[in-house]
């Protein structure tokens, strides 16, 4: 078994394999990649030294806006993490759109080194709410179409869901929502 199978859900390697993935973006769009804490860039370069695999990106104002989306109500926040004229860090992509850790069977980051927003797509927190993109390159999307049947194939459930964004909420400095709802251990 190689690193880059372990912890990995079956149907994340079958998609690396078959394409088009979450791990690849049309060119041109790189500025709506998720951003990167210091934290995460810190521990993805203990596990995979050898890469120069992070960019500095512009906090343009379209990737203000996008992040300012995923987290409504909380846009003055996101404007202070992320001025505009600033800069954050990304993974970086090569020409194709691909990011530079996906291998040929998949991420080369062991599953507890990615990023949180790696971790978590295609799920997402709206309020206490465990959600899902209804991306149309996500294999897991494909293949399972409801929430349950999806967290299943990719060997997750509601409790990690909401614990990862809470971890990724804590990575960026921002605070526990409001009422944060309880974990279930039971979903």
């Amino acid at each position: 078994m190689t690193l880059t199978q372990v912890g990995d859900s079956d149907v994340c390697r079958r998609c690396s394999l078959q394409g088009p993935t979450c791990c690849r973006i049309a060119t041109g769009q790189e500025e709506f990649c998720f951003p990167l804490s210091q934290i995460e860039k810190e521990r993805i370069q203990e596990h995979v030294p050898h890469t120069g695999g992070f960019v500095l990106s512009p906090n343009s104002k379209a990737f203000v806006d996008y992040v300012c989306r995923l987290f409504p109500g909380e846009e003055e926040l996101v404007r202070e993490l992320f001025p505009e004229g600033k800069e954050h860090f990304r993974l970086a992509v090569d020409t194709m759109g691909a990011c530079r850790f996906l291998g040929p069977e998949g991420c080369e980051i062991p599953k507890e080194a990615r990023p949180y927003y790696c971790r978590l797509f295609p799920f997402w927190m709206v309020g206490c709410d465990v959600i899902f993109f209804d991306s149309p390159i996500c294999l897991a999307r494909r293949e399972e179409r409801t929430l349950i049947r999806m967290l299943r194939s990719l060997d997750m459930n509601k409790a990690d869901v909401k614990d990862l964004y809470g971890r990724l909420r804590l990575v960026w400095g921002l605070p526990p929502t409001k009422g944060a709802c309880k974990v279930n251990k039971g979903f």
